[in-house]
């Protein structure tokens, strides 16, 4: 089992491996399944298993994952399990943005979707940025309180995901959370859009 103490990385090559969106899902369903064979998370992730072997390898590479040979059918069965679930960063390794651009685009595609669009029905999806009026302590509070509603969620998912890995209902739905202080002064104002 992954070990919850979270793994910080601190050198820009460990930081480059873990960049790439499909490792982070690997990470995700590993973390998700407590151990998978190439096999399996190339079906579920809809990936060719020769590729998803060459991403295993890097991440057990750095550490992310290793090999578990107890569980292996035969000398040539390879089975991997998650080392990390949690990872810190603290913005000053390098290669920061490969891993949080994907994570911003989306979350732009979130907030302007065309809810109209074929098949946006058969999903959900939400967006909401808002403020308060925090101090300091307040905001590290609700973000306790987050946080513990988040992890909630995950065992309670994680749980149904193990007992069924192909429930083709259940999907991996992507979960964004920051708060921080903003200062709308030091923001440069929106171009305005054109006269009529």
């Amino acid at each position: 089992m992954a070990s919850k103490e979270p793994f910080r990385i601190t050198e820009p090559e460990t930081m480059r491996a873990l960049a790439h969106p499909l490792r982070q899902r690997i990470m995700v369903e590993l973390n998700v399944r407590e151990h998978a064979r190439a096999a399996d998370l190339a079906r579920t992730l809809g990936e060719p298993a020769n590729s998803i072997s060459f991403h295993l390898r890097v991440l057990a590479k750095h550490r992310f994952i290793e090999e578990a040979p107890e569980l292996a059918r035969d000398k040539r069965d390879r089975v991997w399990r998650p080392l990390v679930e949690r990872f810190l960063v603290d913005g000053t390794v390098g290669h920061e943005e490969q891993m949080l651009d994907p994570i911003l685009r989306w979350t732009r595609d979130m907030f302007l979707r065309d809810r109209d669009a074929p098949g946006a029905e058969d999903d959900f999806h939400q967006g909401t940025a808002s403020g308060a009026f925090f101090t300091r302590k307040e905001a590290e509070d609700m973000t306790a309180e987050v946080f513990a509603v988040m992890e909630k969620w995950w065992d309670r998912t994680s749980a149904a995901k193990r007992a069924d890995p192909d429930d083709p209902e259940r999907k991996y739905y992507q979960v964004l959370f920051s708060v921080g202080p903003r200062d709308l002064a030091g923001e440069p104002a929106p171009e305005s859009a054109p006269e009529s």
